[in-house]
């Protein structure tokens, strides 16, 4: 049976699991009922769950009806700490917890797959692996890798997909090579000689000090990072000092960088500490940088998304596939699992349309609709690949 009718018969009941997981969000690396429910579904459907001590999560296997190669599927179940002001009659009872970026579509994407894919396992040579991995927005992806999540199978190709609000739901949008950024943070402490506001001459003004390490930080993607290759570095909050007329001992900022290529990574973060502790020394003051080590960018295996505009075009139709020419600054944490462990691919699933202005707004958005339109499409994408995969 073609996918599109074997996906066509559950796609009601698929839309009532989505609508069920989008009621009862949960925070990450605390999806606790996320993860029972999705262990019932999956003992429902008859799909082996693999015991690896994750905490919250799953892995489970299809072992198909021949022996052959391992693809990995894998989405995210976490929600966002915020409240939802959709209005929907299905909207988040758990305040201040939502699935504004749409893990709930996904979890239940990956849900939609193991049911279809389990029904025709006789005709798969090879194994599939479902991933539902927690804590995404929390880089969750490590857990897998410390729970050696590949004694279960090792894969030979990973897949995914994320919603995307801009892109019209019924179609997808594939980016080959780079597709999302690194992001790492940075904490940054300028120390000074704090005294009264008076008498600046007695002190060494860390305000003052922060402000130029600031604007001199903006070098580093205008000046230092290789052109071609995009950057994003950004101050995301600065703290110092108490009251009006003191100066203070010492500020505090917390910022995050981002990039697509690791060489120009590490080149940015190398600079960002020499210019931090440069430009606090000439001016009396002393300067601390920590690094909180983030994920990756994710790049794209190029023959991998090939053979999903191939499984697009059987399923949804060629002209619903269409590539996407900028990739994402915004960091994915996929990219912990390939290329380190086996190729992989994640493409842009379509969650948008022009009848509803609340459908276009962007991720992480209180107030975000998504067309459950997008569910079918992705699974019967993904399906098809995983057939065509393990033909």
């Amino acid at each position: 049976m073609d996918t599109m009718s074997l996906t066509a018969k559950y796609e009601d009941e698929m839309i009532a699991i989505r609508r069920h997981i989008h009621r009862h969000p949960e925070l990450s690396n605390k999806e606790y009922k996320t993860t029972e429910f999705i262990r019932e579904k999956l003992t429902e459907y008859g799909v082996e769950i693999a015991e690896i001590g994750m905490k919250t999560g799953v892995v489970a296997v299809i072992r198909g009806g021949k022996p052959g190669k391992t693809v990995a599927i894998r989405e995210d179940i976490d929600a966002l700490p915020m409240k939802e002001l959709t209005g929907l009659p299905f909207a988040s009872e758990n305040d201040g917890a939502c699935h504004s970026c749409g893990h709930d579509i996904h979890t239940t994407v990956l849900l939609y797959c193991a049911k279809v894919l389990s029904e025709i396992r006789g005709e798969l040579a090879g194994t599939v692996m479902l991933i539902f991995q927690p804590a995404e927005e929390h880089m969750g992806a490590g857990e897998l890798v410390d729970c050696n999540f590949t004694q279960v199978a090792k894969p030979d190709a990973f897949i995914g997909l994320h919603v995307s609000p801009e892109i019209d739901a019924g179609s997808i949008g594939l980016k080959k090579g780079p597709a999302n950024a690194s992001n790492d943070f940075f904490n940054i402490r300028i120390k000074g000689k704090g005294g009264h506001g008076a008498h600046p001459e007695n002190c060494i003004d860390p305000v003052v000090i922060s402000g130029y390490v600031i604007t001199q930080l903006q070098t580093v993607i205008s000046r230092e990072n290789y052109p071609v290759y995009p950057g994003v570095l950004t101050i995301g909050s600065i703290h110092g000092g108490t009251v009006n007329n003191i100066v203070p001992d010492y500020v505090e900022m917390h910022g995050t960088l981002r990039s697509l290529d690791p060489d120009c990574r590490k080149k940015m973060m190398a600079a960002i500490d020499r210019i931090v502790k440069g430009c606090a020394e000439s001016m009396r003051g002393t300067a601390e940088v920590e690094w909180e080590i983030g994920v990756p960018p994710l790049v794209n295996d190029d023959s991998i998304i090939e053979a999903v505009a191939e499984a697009a075009a059987k399923t949804i139709g060629a002209d619903h596939v269409s590539y996407v020419k900028n990739p994402s600054m915004g960091s994915e944490d996929f990219s912990v699992l390939f290329p380190k462990f086996g190729p992989g691919a994640q493409f842009r699933l379509g969650s948008g349309n022009n009848e509803d202005p609340n459908s276009r707004h962007g991720l992480h958005n209180s107030k975000n609709v998504f067309d459950e339109k997008c569910i079918r499409t992705g699974a019967s994408v993904i399906i098809q690949y995983a057939r065509d995969f393990l033909k």
